[in-house]
């Protein structure tokens, strides 16, 4: 995060890497989610030194050289399937 500029709140959680976005605003509609010691709504916005906490947990966004990205180059005819195999 920029030192001057904000970010919603569940896009902050969800980079912490605990939980989707999605997951993020379940927590914070029933109440599990607090900025600087109040109870946060959909929609807040984080700034640099607030203090976040989930379920009393306290959350930080992970650094940028936490990171890591993989690119992978898989050839068109390389399949690649999770389910389960059929027998014939």
């Amino acid at each position: 995060m920029l030192p001057d500029s904000s970010v919603r709140l569940n896009k902050y959680i969800s980079e912490s890497g605990i939980c989707s976005r999605r997951e993020a605003d379940r927590y914070i509609e029933q109440g599990n989610v607090f900025i600087n010691g109040k109870r946060a709504t959909i929609g807040d916005q984080v700034m640099p030194g607030d203090v976040v906490k989930v379920n009393g947990r306290l959350i930080e966004p992970r650094e940028a050289e936490d990171l890591v990205f993989i690119a992978l180059n898989k050839p068109g005819r390389d399949c690649q399937y999770h389910g389960r195999q059929r027998t014939r």
